[in-house]
């Protein structure tokens, strides 16, 4: 063995000890004590590589990295074990000191320990957002496409009934409708239709909770003199009846003709949300003319009037105001329309009785009654007109009918509602498009629809627990997110850290960037400290979610 060979205290440079002052073997680990040679005493560049040996064992020795590294370290394993448990559809990818869930199954987290997790097999990932809804409900007369919020009106005979109702679910705040007025009877045996019901759309505003009351709106009669809800009556067998009121209301309305009144009052327009004219009957003046009954509005009605007398008056959506021939008169926004001599003008909800001739549609003011004269004047009843002026209704608009046609027509819901009945649904009787037996004017139809956009719901993600080989002091944590709406890290995303499985420690999370490309999912991490938690190595992670969508696709937990 070498020995030491002193050195005079000239032959050391400032430099330190290089190779050129101790031979190979001199110094052994007998002669300096440990930790003699600091980095203190060797000043830097001294010793270089060609100074030490070709094999350095340091199997006995610890190395401390900075965090900096071991964050970097671990996100790229997380990464990668994240990429490649989705490519192999893997649940849970174990590392040593780790852990990555892609999520293809709940294999991973603790259902017990989460709230609100609902898992989407279908994506493979968590998220908080709770599905909205779509409802969409039909009313006829007596009929209803959907049971779940809506109860069928009756109609148990001509002039008799009730409405329906439409019990607004919850989280639904406002309601999209179309209504489609009733349309007129056609006078018996004679050419001349009823008028066509008139039609309105729009937005209501409602309360979860909140009871609409709906009226489809009953289609006038030859024979039986009115329609429920505000029908005109006729006192003979071969004059046409006015359409009954279609619309949506505050309170229920119930009874048989002539006395139908509501069950609380609704004859107000604040219990009035909307109302689609109805139209008026054809007349007979005995004589053969085609007195064809005024179509619904709009928001005034048309007149009855005489196509053959007055050729120029021809129906086709035209008020029928001017000409000597003319029926009763269709209602507006304040009165009812005026009734030929020996019949009634319509009133408020109501179309006017007529005389031996057409009858009034109903509607917010009725149409006026017809009545023939020795001067050859049409027959036909009046149209009523709509109503679109409720404050709680927006996107409001009406259209009117025309001879014989519902104003609905050119709806784009019309020709799939008009395809669930055997009738056309708001024709006026007789013409071109007859009701069932060429006499009844169309029953009209409501429908309402709603749509509950999705949101957020406070949602809890827990893991399953994994066993550290060792009790660790730091955690990394690296999470895989998507937006669906703009969520605030840390506030909305929180993650939290727990090494004896029932303690946690929220990690501050930051935005690293995307997966792959400038969309989709993110890439979030943080680490901390878990020192300060009761001794344990059962680690586990916890999300919690709240007031923002979004998506969790996997997480990567490491520890050290």
């Amino acid at each position: 063995m070498g020995s030491l060979t002193k050195l005079p205290s000239t032959g050391l440079g400032t430099g330190g000890v290089g190779s050129s002052n101790i031979n190979d073997g001199d110094v052994t680990e007998n002669k300096i004590g440990s930790n003699a040679v600091t980095s203190g005493k060797i000043s830097d560049g001294t010793v270089s590589a060609n100074d030490l040996a070709s094999t350095l064992d340091l199997s006995s020795k610890s190395i401390t990295l900075p965090t900096s590294t071991f964050n970097t370290q671990n996100n790229n394993i997380a990464l990668l074990g994240f990429k490649m448990a989705v490519n192999e559809s893997l649940t849970v990818f174990n590392l040593v000191d780790g852990v990555v869930d892609e999520f293809n199954d709940e294999t991973g987290t603790d259902e017990s320990e989460g709230s609100n997790d609902t898992y989407d097999s279908s994506n493979d990932l968590y998220s908080n957002s709770v599905a909205g809804a779509s409802y969409s409900a039909g009313f006829g007369i007596d009929s209803i496409t959907e049971p779940d919020t809506s109860t069928a009106g009756t109609n148990p005979s001509q002039g008799a009934g009730s409405t329906g109702s439409f019990t607004v679910p919850t989280d639904l705040t406002s309601i999209d409708y179309v209504v489609i007025g009733a349309g007129g009877a056609r006078a018996n045996a004679l050419n001349a239709a009823g008028g066509g019901g008139g039609a309105t759309r729009g937005t209501l505003a409602v309360t979860p909770g909140q009871t609409l009351h709906v009226s489809a709106g009953e289609g006038g009669d030859v024979g039986n003199g009115y329609a429920f809800f505000g029908g005109g009556f006729f006192a003979s067998g071969s004059h046409g009846g006015g359409g009954g009121n279609a619309g949506i209301f505050a309170a229920p309305v119930s009874g048989t003709a002539p006395q139908v009144t509501p069950s609380t009052s609704v004859l107000s327009a604040p219990q009035i949300y909307t109302i689609a004219g109805a139209g008026g009957g054809a007349g007979n003046n005995g004589g053969g003319d085609n007195n064809f009954g005024g179509s619904g509005g709009g928001l005034t009605g048309d007149a009855g009037f005489n196509q053959i007398t007055d050729p120029g008056l021809s129906g086709g959506g035209v008020e029928q105001t001017t000409g000597t021939s003319e029926g009763g008169g269709g209602g507006d926004q304040e009165q009812g329309g005026q009734g030929q001599p020996g019949s009634d003008g319509g009133s408020f909800l109501t179309g006017g009785p007529a005389g031996a001739a057409g009858a009034g549609g109903a509607g917010y003011y009725g149409g006026g009654g017809g009545n023939p004269s020795p001067s050859d004047e049409a027959g036909a009843g009046g149209g009523g007109s709509s109503y679109i002026g409720h404050p709680q209704i927006t996107s409001a608009s009406t259209e009117e009918g025309s001879t014989g046609q519902t104003g609905a027509a050119a709806y784009p819901e019309y020709p799939s509602i008009n395809g669930d009945f055997p009738f056309t649904v708001g024709n006026g009787s007789g013409g071109p498009s007859p009701g069932p037996d060429n006499n009844y004017g169309g029953n009209g139809y409501v429908l309402i629809t709603g749509t509950i956009a999705p949101s957020a719901s406070n949602t809890t993600i827990v893991s399953s627990t994994f066993t550290a080989t060792s009790e660790p002091s730091i955690a990394r944590i690296v999470v895989f997110e998507e937006d669906i709406t703009t969520p605030t890290l840390n506030t909305d995303v929180i993650a939290s850290v727990s090494r004896d499985g029932s303690n946690f420690s929220n990690v501050t999370l930051s935005d690293s960037g995307y997966v792959t490309g400038s969309s989709g999912q993110r890439i979030l991490t943080g680490t901390v400290d878990v020192s300060g938690q009761p001794t344990g190595t059962s680690m586990r992670w916890k999300i919690a979610l709240t007031n923002n969508q979004v998506k969790i696709h996997g997480v990567s937990l490491s520890w050290a």
